[in-house]
């Protein structure tokens, strides 16, 4: 032990600040100086208190938990943002467990070596009496119903773009008769009372189908109908056209007739069928 211990907090003297730094002596090291070390002493930890006794709910603390479990329950899933993730994790779980359960089942139930080939798949084809022989081969039925409809309408627009000529044209040749029928009837029967005879309505019923088939045919114009009106009428009357009161059925039958050749105008303006 050192008898005397030197303060290092006390004030140096004027010969240890005229000292230069290597001249300053060396601390003393405690082991050196014979100075025991100390070991700390272990700070006593004091015991955890011990948990209060759980107290028994009330039976207006009961009632208040069980009103709030059946709010709970009532209220059905929460719509928050949390809520909705924690659905979503819930249904990635189950879909994870589903998929390891359906892996462990597959991995048992697995065979060991060659799959059996699958059977090759069999067509039940109605055969119709208008059906295109391409319809049985296997391509055609390796399509998807669309496009496999719409082969068979273009095939058969093929087969039949000819069963229809020439059917348009005898529908408004129909038509045309019946119109320059129906106009020289008219006039046909006012002209047989003026002439007090038959023979004018026959030759009007005659002469009308023509008239109307030959106005079609020159273009079914009102002009055209009312040309082949005054045309028509003259031919019917014949030498009675020279009669005062042959004037007015003459005026009347062109006047029909140019009236149905306008509504065939009306009608292909307005884009309807002319057929």
């Amino acid at each position: 032990m050192v008898a005397e211990q030197e303060d290092d907090w006390a004030p140096l003297t004027p010969e240890q600040l005229a000292q230069r730094p290597w001249e300053v002596q060396a601390p003393v090291d405690a082991a050196e100086a014979g100075f025991a070390e100390v070991a700390p002493k272990p700070t006593p930890i004091a015991p955890l208190p011990e948990p209060a006794p759980e107290k028994p709910l009330s039976a207006c603390q009961e009632k208040m938990v069980r009103d709030l479990q059946e709010r709970v329950a009532k209220a059905g899933p929460g719509n928050s943002l949390i809520a909705q993730v924690q659905r979503r994790e819930q249904r990635w779980q189950r879909k994870q467990k589903a998929a390891t359960r359906v892996a462990g089942q597959l991995a048992a139930t697995c065979v060991i070596g060659e799959a059996p080939k699958a059977p090759e798949p069999e067509f039940e084809i109605e055969k119709q009496t208008d059906m295109d022989p391409r319809e049985l081969e296997p391509w055609f039925q390796e399509l998807p119903e669309v496009e496999r409809q719409r082969l068979r309408e273009r095939w058969t627009a093929e087969r039949h773009k000819f069963d229809h000529t020439g059917k348009a044209w005898r529908s408004r040749m129909k038509r045309a008769a019946a119109y320059g029928t129906m106009s020289f009837a008219v006039t046909g029967l006012l002209m047989s009372f003026l002439f007090m005879d038959l023979m004018v309505l026959l030759s009007c019923l005659i002469v009308g189908p023509f008239a109307g088939m030959v106005a079609q045919l020159l273009g079914g114009e009102r002009f055209t109908y009312g040309l082949l009106g005054l045309v028509g009428f003259v031919a019917a009357i014949g030498n009675g056209i020279m009669l005062p009161f042959a004037w007015y059925g003459m005026i009347f039958s062109i006047a029909t007739m140019a009236a149905l050749g306008m509504d065939g105008e009306m009608r292909r303006a307005a884009g309807c069928r002319d057929d």
